[in-house]
């Protein structure tokens, strides 16, 4: 990665633009967190928050969660773009009329991938990352990020138990 260009005050490197195309992705292959930081990351950032989520063995009341099945709606990564999108710009600084940053200094970028299929406890289901220069902004963005995904996002989540039950969770929430 590249220091920041003096003359432009503008960071440079791979993620260089003040709001790029975030990543926004859903899969079915495993989600390593490193690959999202790496991907969201420029050299302009002091700050990363990193949240993962992981498939644990019990939830309301019952210890015997034995594996997480998500399913996604066919719009789901497109709504995930829409949002990583919005949540980057709501915590950058300040815009002009024209869109530009007035301290293009404070750029936060976001990314986030979420796992379907059937995934078992201990693996990562969804990972969020957030930028910023400084740590603050990046936890901030990385909460809403998290809670707006949750809740937005159409993906849903069949938890199996060892006793041959399973329950749909959060189908409400969408």
């Amino acid at each position: 990665m590249s220091a920041p260009t003096p003359a432009s005050g503008q960071p440079s490197g791979p993620n260089s633009e003040p709001h790029p195309a975030p990543l926004a992705r859903i899969t079915d292959e495993r989600i390593e967190p490193r690959e999202v930081e790496q991907a969201v990351w420029s050299s302009a950032d002091g700050a990363m928050v990193t949240f993962s989520g992981i498939v644990r063995d019990h939830d309301a009341g019952r210890a015997d969660v034995e594996h997480i099945e998500y399913s996604a709606h066919p719009v789901a990564q497109d709504v995930l773009a829409r949002l990583c999108a919005e949540v980057a710009r709501e915590h950058s600084g300040p815009a002009d009329a024209d869109g530009r940053l007035v301290d293009p200094q404070r750029v936060t970028r976001v990314g986030a991938v979420h796992r379907v299929g059937v995934l078992t406890v201990g693996e990562v289901a969804v990972v969020a990352v957030a930028v910023a220069p400084h740590r603050a902004e990046a936890f901030a963005a990385c909460s809403d990020l998290i809670e707006r995904l949750k809740h937005e996002v159409p993906i849903w989540k069949r938890q199996r138990f060892s006793d041959g039950l399973s329950e749909w969770v959060g189908v409400g929430d969408c």
